[in-house]
């Protein structure tokens, strides 16, 4: 196996102490779970908010992978932010990509939905979590709008369902496929 790029490696130094971190605040905030709420919006039991979350996430996923290739056909925004990081992700292998949309996936929903949205809220927290996707151009504010849209769908499931891993599974597909998407196109 070729050894990890650079962004890789960045990547890991970053998103393994932003879950840790996670973990530990929401532990230190009343000894709650970052992966579950104590509050929801349903009132069901655990294995069928898990259901219903996965369900969405799944769902969630499958659209926005199904919608990114039309808007990147049809939009201008669309190409130019597909072009912009098709020059970072091109270098990634397969294998890279699935370990970044993994650890970006779990980490960052651990941090902004587990431990900062039972805090800050839904609204914040997605404005928080989309001014953290910025990037160098003025290109980047699509991905920077796109990540407040999907921090507020992301937050949705979980405030509805108190589950986490909805979430997660929807980050993570989302970031996987596009990712791949990106490079090959």
């Amino acid at each position: 196996m070729p050894s990890p790029t650079p962004i890789t490696k960045l990547a890991l130094i970053v998103y393994i102490p932003l879950a840790l971190v996670a973990l530990a605040w929401a532990w230190l905030d009343g000894n709650r779970l970052a992966w579950s709420l104590d509050a929801s919006w349903l009132s069901e039991s655990y294995p069928v908010r898990l259901g219903l979350s996965l369900a969405l996430g799944f769902a969630l996923a499958l659209v926005v992978v199904a919608v990114t290739p039309a808007l990147v056909k049809r939009t201008a925004w669309a190409r130019a932010l597909h072009a912009e990081l098709k020059e970072i992700i091109s270098p990634l292998s397969s294998t890279e990509i699935t370990l970044l949309a993994v650890a970006s996936g779990l980490s960052e929903e651990l941090f902004f939905r587990g431990a900062l949205q039972p805090v800050l809220g839904l609204l914040l927290t997605s404005v928080i979590f989309g001014a953290l996707h910025v990037g160098p151009k003025r290109v980047f504010l699509a991905w920077t709008f796109w990540a407040f849209v999907m921090g507020l769908l992301f937050g949705s499931i979980f405030e509805l369902t108190g589950v986490l891993w909805g979430p997660v599974l929807a980050h993570v597909g989302i970031n996987q496929r596009n990712m791949t998407f990106i490079r090959r196109h």
